[in-house]
């Protein structure tokens, strides 16, 4: 390579000069919120798994309007978040190892409760962060109880017993070494890991979009429902063509947990359950 001339020299170091002066591009300064700690551990952790992910297409014809029918008569509101959860935690009952957690190299821990990790907005110091609630035990409860869990997550503050509660905000207030020190220990050992973060997560994005839309979650749990956008798609009913409601999902598994097959038979358990409305009836 030849040696640079002193005329490029001087060309160089004068534009490295006119570089450093330029002034900083208009812009705002906002500080970064240290609950968000909390998002960054998961993105973390979630980083280590072999997670595959599934897109997919449900029918739910015929759900919303069943929906709307209980406003109408007076009966407890019911999101399609809280049906939707439902369904799911009683697809996952159904093979409890859908949910399994590794414990050391040569055993998996099936536990008996299902219990769901949501993602729910909330603000804090003017800025809106996700912080999870569990539901415990989802699969023995109600749609309708699942649901005013949910809306009662949203109000309560937080750092007192809601999501995001006082134990937990200290934690994510930890500086990040330590907090890795915990989640050393947290994920070596399935029973904390549930205690902490649930059997399975489920996160809802649909309200926010339309048209065709879900996300990708990087996620630590060995299942994971991603809930997408509700749209209007044709499709044949008794020969003739309609109009049904169909939500995007996406599942999200951690291979080294779950294969193909038992989780292609789940999906095909989780669309039944959905589109027959059965969490809808009084015993469910």
């Amino acid at each position: 390579m030849t040696q640079p001339s002193g005329n490029r020299m001087r060309l160089v170091l004068s534009q490295l000069i006119d570089q450093l002066k330029m002034p900083h591009a208009p812009g705002k300064t906002h500080p970064y919120p240290r609950l968000r700690n909390f998002v960054l551990d998961v993105l973390a952790e979630g980083r280590r798994k072999n997670i595959a992910h599934i897109m997919l297409e449900a029918d739910i014809g015929g759900i919303a309007e069943r929906l709307a029918g209980r406003r109408e008569r007076g009966q407890e509101p019911l999101s399609m978040t809280a049906y939707i959860a439902k369904s799911f935690a009683c697809a996952i009952e159904a093979d409890k190892r859908v949910q399994a957690y590794r414990l050391g190299r040569s055993r998996l821990i099936a536990f008996d409760d299902v219990d769901l990790a949501f993602l729910i907005e909330r603000q804090w110091q003017g800025a809106s962060i996700p912080v999870f609630y569990l539901v415990r035990a989802a699969q023995r409860k109600t749609a309708p109880e699942i649901h005013r869990e949910l809306q009662a997550a949203r109000t309560t503050p937080l750092g007192t017993v809601g999501p995001m509660n006082a134990l937990e905000m200290q934690f994510f207030l930890l500086p990040r070494f330590l907090r890795k020190a915990v989640w050393l220990a947290i994920r070596r050992n399935p029973y904390w890991f549930k205690d902490v973060a649930g059997t399975a997560a489920v996160t809802s994005l649909g309200m926010y979009g339309s048209g065709t839309a879900a996300g990708i979650p990087i996620t630590p749990m060995t299942l994971t429902l991603t809930i997408g956008t509700i749209e209007r798609q044709p499709a044949l009913d008794d020969g003739q063509l309609v109009e049904r409601d169909v939500v995007h999902l996406v599942l999200s598994v951690d291979h080294d947990v779950v294969d193909g097959a038992p989780l292609m038979r789940f999906i095909e358990r989780f669309k039944r359950l959905l589109r027959d409305g059965t969490v809808l009836l009084p015993a469910a």
